[in-house]
């Protein structure tokens, strides 16, 4: 055996202090040309690609954790280091190579792969199909096979100029970054039902909406985690999984346009069990939005909401997100766990616009007549 040794190891008190930086381009899908939609996902593909000697080829040679969200209004890059050797993101944003045909061909490949994988999952299908009863439908982000192959390698060049020019947005988590103003075109209710038949599947998915108003901050997000955002903790789980099982799988969500916000709630359940589960859900859903809760549901809730609130804060993005939303009037992390907590102590929670019909939906294996005759009262 080998004595051990009295004298002192070296070793690290701490790790290093992770860097974290976001950069915004001025360009989102919603400025794709109709005849080329996909265009902003696409450009996005390209430049996180190794080969296309941009931000994406130096993250791979430094080993970055890297994020990126495509909205509307802007296409959001997010990078996190352990060192301190950001400084040459934005740069590389502007030297990316611009794709030849066979690169173009490529991307545009593997793009309609995800797409094709979006599609194909059936609670995006619920869910999209949710979003566009509720408020209309939306243009698809990422393209059809049609609109992309529209797209030249023109055409992404000229977008890569238009993006990576002088309109990108930087936030690092020791800057103040300016106000932005984001656009807000108001979005209106309509609501409704529809049915999408998908026969020879053994389970169905449904899911239900109302309009609401947001009377205080954090009452939406309250409601949501006193329904059960993962179908954990809240009304859902025992209503559709109590006395008779009659979910696989349930939780409730906020959904929200500018100038507009509805509660929601999906499960997954049997054909059979597709329009009874439709009207637990919207029951359920009534419950919280028009009888007093009572405070200890309330405060239990919002300890669950606060904790995970606070978590994602403490994220590596958690600090640049912060400043982000920040910059684009959008609620902090920490001032939402605080207006929580407050909505926990005097119950203001949000109010269904009774004016407004409910947005109800099935997917699966059920016939398109499921909610004819259908009352929402």
């Amino acid at each position: 055996m080998h004595p051990v040794s009295s004298r002192p190891t070296s070793r690290p008190t701490s790790l290093p202090t992770g860097r974290a930086l976001i950069v915004d381009l001025p360009y989102g899908f919603a400025d794709d040309p109709p005849e080329r939609l996909g265009l902003a996902a696409l450009t996005a593909r390209h430049l996180m690609h190794p080969q296309a000697d941009g931000p994406g080829a130096l993250a791979r040679e430094r080993a970055w954790h890297t994020r990126h969200q495509l909205l509307a209004d802007c296409s959001s890059f997010a990078f996190w280091s352990g060192l301190d050797d950001l400084a040459e993101v934005v740069q590389r944003f502007n030297r990316t190579a611009s794709p030849d045909t066979a690169r173009l061909q490529a991307l545009v490949a593997a793009q309609l792969r995800l797409a094709d994988a979006c599609l194909g999952d059936p609670y995006t299908q619920v869910m999209d199909l949710l979003e566009a009863t509720a408020w209309g439908p939306d243009r698809p982000s990422l393209g059809t096979a049609q609109t992309l192959a529209a797209i030249t390698p023109q055409d992404l060049r000229e977008a890569l100029e238009a993006s990576c020019g002088d309109g990108v947005r930087t936030y690092g988590q020791d800057d103040e970054a300016a106000p932005v103003r984001v656009p807000q075109p108001r979005a209106h209710w309509r609501g409704g039902r529809q049915v999408r038949e998908q026969p020879g599947g053994s389970a169905v998915r449904v899911a239900v909406a109302l309009p609401v108003t947001l009377p205080a901050p954090g009452a939406a997000e309250l409601a949501v985690e006193l329904l059960g955002s993962h179908g954990i903790g809240g009304r859902l789980a025992p209503a559709l999984r109590g006395d008779r099982p009659l979910a696989y799988g349930l939780g409730a969500l906020q959904l929200s346009r500018p100038g507009a916000g509805a509660l929601g709630a999906h499960a997954q359940v049997a054909p059979e069990h597709a329009h009874e589960a439709l009207r637990i859900l919207l029951d359920t859903l009534r419950t919280v939005l028009r009888e007093p809760v009572p405070e200890p549901e309330r405060q239990a809730a919002a300890a669950r909401l606060r904790t995970a609130l606070l978590l994602q804060a403490d994220q590596p993005f958690g600090a640049v997100d912060e400043l982000r939303r920040r910059s684009r009037g959008e609620t902090e992390l920490a001032a939402l766990a605080a207006a929580v907590r407050e909505r926990a102590d005097d119950g203001v929670l949000p109010v269904e616009v009774t004016s407004g019909q409910p947005a109800l939906v099935a997917v699966g294996a059920v016939s398109a007549d499921l909610l004819e005759g259908w009352t929402a009262a």
